[in-house]
């Protein structure tokens, strides 16, 4: 009869170790589960007004690369079906809207694998499956994607702030030459932040300047802070009605600069098709009072 008692106390000891196993091994996957939520799931606005919990993190099954996938021997994805033609993420053929549709500043920056990932929408062709695979998800973007980063790129480089000024100062005169100078230029290359892999940077080609009296548009150096630019009034400004500080009707004089643009990945220069490869900064100016020099005649 001891026995028997000794017995069952064994088993219910091993139960309840069992049990308690058990029940760390679930609270800690429970934990971890919880752990990859907060780190995954994040509440995103993917179009304005209209906000999801976005799962950010890849899956096991997907090539987190983006790109073709080919591994070095060929597409692991087919690529013949229109529109899922792009690129491979593992063996599911996608494509995946470029630009992103959400800003860049709403992107979930402390998930982003790379400088070279965009956080963008993406569908997916899965082989022997017919719905449509469908995320929010960070991918390297594919080489014919790269002409719509180029107006990413574009559009953010930054023209300097600068100053026009004449000379003579104060008032010039008909016949006079008068010169143009610039002030503000940097060191005439203006360099944009980089979308994806793709970096837009600016040089500054020549500057164009309005003398304002309807004689065209001058070119000129580009560097105008030792180089003046010269232009000869031919009438006065006295029937103008802008008017300086000093109340003198005057021509409105303006320049505005333009730079010869080009595109870099990874410091290599890239042909992009359809994005303009000038950028012009807008136009800045100054008035410009003409007189005339009364000559005596004996």
């Amino acid at each position: 009869m001891l026995k028997l008692r000794t017995l069952l106390q064994v088993l219910l000891a091993c139960v309840a170790l069992v049990a308690a196993l058990l029940g760390t091994t679930t609270m800690t996957v429970a934990a971890e589960d919880a752990q990859t939520r907060n780190v995954c799931w994040v509440y995103l606005e993917v179009r304005p007004g209209v906000f999801e919990y976005v799962n950010v993190c890849a899956g096991p099954d997907e090539d987190d690369g983006g790109g073709d996938g080919d591994g070095g021997g060929g597409p692991k994805c087919d690529l013949t079906q229109d529109p899922y033609d792009e690129f491979c993420l593992g063996v599911r053929s996608c494509r995946a809207d470029i630009p992103s549709p959400i800003p860049e500043d709403k992107w979930p920056e402390e998930t982003r694998p790379s400088p070279d990932h965009i956080f963008t929408f993406v569908e997916c062709l899965v082989p022997d499956e017919e719905e449509i695979w469908s995320r929010w998800r960070w991918v390297i973007p594919y080489e014919d994607a790269l002409p719509g980063l180029g107006w990413q790129a574009f559009g953010r480089l930054e023209t300097p702030a600068f100053t026009l000024s004449f000379a003579p100062a104060g008032m010039t005169y008909v016949g006079a030459d008068t010169r143009f100078f610039l002030d503000g230029l940097g060191d005439g290359e203006i360099i944009g932040g980089v979308a994806g892999p793709l970096q837009a940077t600016g040089t500054l080609s020549h500057v164009e300047i309005d003398p304002g009296d309807s004689s065209g548009i001058i070119d000129c150096q580009p560097d105008l802070r030792a180089n003046a630019c010269e232009h000869v009034y031919l009438s006065m400004s006295h029937e103008q009605v802008t008017l300086d500080l000093d109340g003198h009707p005057s021509f409105p004089a303006q320049a505005r600069l333009v730079y010869d643009v080009t595109f870099t990945v990874g410091g290599v220069e890239v042909d992009l098709p359809g994005v303009p490869d000038t950028l012009e900064s807008p136009w800045n100016g100054t008035l410009v009072p003409v007189g005339e020099i009364q000559a005596l005649v004996r």
